[in-house]
């Protein structure tokens, strides 16, 4: 194929790696498990927000949903499951069949020199280091990753390894715990489950907490207008519903998007010297500070929509081992496997240049 393009008004791809929601559970030495229950909470609280006017610093009631280890057990455990699939081989929609042909001749290269090899890796990374965990990291200094895939396990220490910088082969190795023989194997299904055949893995962290220390799943977003309505929660979890012998309960639980955004922590091609390793988006957008590093103007890292332009610098790129590419590129791949759509309007486009 002479000259490929990528650019077409109308492309879509689905993600590579579906997850389930995660839930939360307590457990005992004897490895007795419990749902974590979400539940109402009443406090009295004092006025603090700004523009309190006359009510500045007094006391209001309070109504917030929480989640606790109950008092008979000692552990945290947060379990979900993930499947890794092709996705990316192949588009979901697209408008234009010869782009189509070039996103799959591109994905073809990509695979054959190791490009989803070396996702592959950063991927394993964020499940080692227990990232998805997010606020309940901080909890306690004694903690575990176990990671099954069909008959293999590994069990890791997340709080040996860096959340800030991609760590390799080497790093991982020494922050595991029982399984070590298995983590080449593990990242080579991760990287085949991109480019091959599915897979599907099952994580789970642990860590040791008091009873009654608070746990956190993940909060919903309400809309404004139900958030300020009287008699509204000031936080509502999230959670699912668990049968029980005591019947249907609220289980405590963490949304499959955010244990995806943790995942997608792999992109620190963008240069930016504040920020380590950044969720995979296509304009770099870092949700906790607002930073926009890949942003459409001005920037001094390539946004994704810019690098898809530039079509023949990645099949030149394409023509290196995965480990003398462009960030560019990888970062490119890493967006078509988190999906999404990336179509791109050039008439529009055109007519905003004559204007």
């Amino acid at each position: 194929m002479s000259n490929p393009k990528l650019v077409t008004s109308m492309l879509a791809f689905s993600r590579s790696v579906q997850i389930t929601e995660a839930l939360l559970w307590a457990l005992r030495e004897d490895d007795r498990r419990t749902p974590i229950e979400v539940v109402e909470k009443g406090a009295l609280g004092q006025i603090s927000e700004p523009n309190a006017k006359s009510n500045e610093g007094r006391s209001m009631p309070l109504t917030a949903d929480s989640a606790f280890i109950p008092a008979e057990f000692n552990r945290l455990s947060i379990t979900f499951a993930l499947r890794v699939m092709p996705s990316v081989m192949q588009p979901h929609a697209s408008d234009n069949r010869d782009v189509a042909a070039a996103f799959r001749q591109a994905a073809r290269e990509y695979a054959g020199k190791g490009g989803f090899a070396f996702l592959a890796e950063r991927y394993v990374w964020n499940i080692l280091n227990g990232r998805f965990a997010w606020r309940n990291r901080l909890q306690s200094d004694d903690a575990k990753i176990i990671v099954k895939l069909a008959d293999l396990k590994i069990v890791a220490d997340p709080l040996m390894l860096s959340l800030r910088d991609p760590q390799g082969r080497d790093e991982m190795a020494a922050a595991v715990i029982e399984g070590a023989e298995h983590l080449d194997a593990l990242i080579d299904a991760v990287a085949k489950g991109f480019c091959e055949r599915a897979v599907d893995i099952e994580v789970e962290w642990q860590s040791v907490l008091h009873g009654g220390a608070e746990v956190w799943p993940s909060q919903e977003y309400l809309r404004s207008e139900a958030a300020g309505a009287v008699g509204s929660k000031g936080r509502v979890y999230a959670s699912i519903p668990c049968a029980t012998v005591r019947g249907r309960v609220p289980q405590a639980s963490i949304h499959s998007q955010k244990i995806g955004a943790a995942l997608r922590h792999i992109d620190d091609w963008h240069g930016d010297a504040e920020n380590g390793a950044i969720a995979v988006n296509p304009y770099g957008g870092v949700q906790e500070t607002g930073a926009v590093l890949r942003p459409l103007k001005n920037g001094d890292a390539a946004n994704f929509y810019d690098i898809m332009k530039k079509d023949s610098e990645i099949f030149a790129d394409l023509e290196r081992p995965a480990a003398e590419m462009s960030g560019n590129t990888h970062f490119f791949f890493a967006n078509l496997l988190r999906g999404g759509v990336f179509g791109i309007s050039e008439g529009k486009s055109d007519k905003k240049k004559k204007d």
